[in-house]
């Protein structure tokens, strides 16, 4: 099995033996694909450090390995999809993602830094679930600092377990609440509202969505509330919001996007992106514009 990890200079000398987990190195920008085969191939105990993605476009299936995995967006965003949902992660913001965990997702214009931690290292220090939190400042530094030394040609430095233990912490201390979709489990509704999600600019109503999941409007509506949680109404609107969320970063106009999702007026998908989100539309554009600090 090829991989792609970075290999070390000839002026510089790679111990004998390792004994101690370390980081391996990989470049910016490396599609997923490419960071699996790596992480298949990483030495037990052994982490694997991304140097700062720039711009990063990439649309990714559902996907799992071994190593838990942190991601600071810190420009751009990206919409993470799960078994069960889909979450939108804007700039300042972050995900963790336990070892084994089924996901994939959609990257926007995304300047961030990975780190993908081995399962022991993991279960020691990090959640044991999926975890959306804050990217402090101090997360941030940590971060910052990791990637730095990664490009200062470090490709087999130790995993320092205090600054693992100090991003723990923060990822407690900062934990938010992201805009999520939930997915039935029923096969046909999964179907039918994942396809109608994708495009979800068709103006649909509730009694034309049950009779494509052939429901009747009352079967189907109590059905989806046990399923996701949410009324049929109120998941379509978070459609819309994540909809919208690709829209605008594709270069269409705030204006032009509410229209386009049916919304009255763009102040109405002003004030709900608002609510939804934690962001105005004109902050999520601007931060697809920001360069990482």
């Amino acid at each position: 099995m090829r991989c792609f990890m970075r290999r070390v200079s000839p002026n510089r000398t790679r111990p004998a033996n390792h004994t101690q987990p370390h980081f391996v190195l990989i470049g910016p920008n490396s599609l997923e694909e490419q960071i699996v085969r790596t992480l298949d191939c990483l030495p037990p105990g052994c982490a694997l450090l991304s140097q700062k993605d720039q711009g990063r476009t990439e649309d990714s299936d559902l996907h799992r390995h071994p190593h838990g995995e942190i991601y600071v967006v810190q420009a751009g965003h990206l919409v993470s999809a799960s078994g069960d949902a889909r979450w939108l992660i804007p700039a300042g913001q972050a995900y963790w993602l336990p070892p084994g965990t089924p996901h994939g997702g959609t990257l926007c214009g995304a300047y961030g830094i990975r780190v993908y931690l081995a399962a022991e290292i993991a279960l020691e220090f990090c959640p044991t679930s999926p975890t959306a939190f804050s990217a402090t400042p101090l997360l941030e530094a940590l971060m910052d600092r990791w990637s730095s030394e990664a490009a200062s040609g470090l490709p087999d430095r130790p995993i320092d377990r205090h600054r693992v233990a100090v991003l723990s912490e923060e990822i407690a201390r900062s934990m938010t609440r992201p805009l999520i979709l939930p997915m039935p489990s029923h096969a046909v509704m999964r179907t039918v509202v994942s396809d109608w999600a994708t495009k979800c600019e068709e103006q649909l109503s509730l009694d034309e969505l049950a009779d494509r999941c052939r429901m009747s409007r009352r079967t189907f509506t109590r059905q989806f509330r046990v399923e996701t949680g949410l009324s049929p109404g109120a998941w379509m609107q978070s459609a819309r919001i994540l909809r919208g969320c690709d829209l605008m970063t594709s270069g269409m106009a705030v204006t032009e996007t509410a229209y386009m999702l049916g919304y009255e007026s763009p102040s109405s998908f002003f004030n709900l992106f608002r609510k939804m989100t934690g962001l105005n539309p004109s902050e999520l554009l601007r931060s697809v514009d920001r360069r990482a600090r």
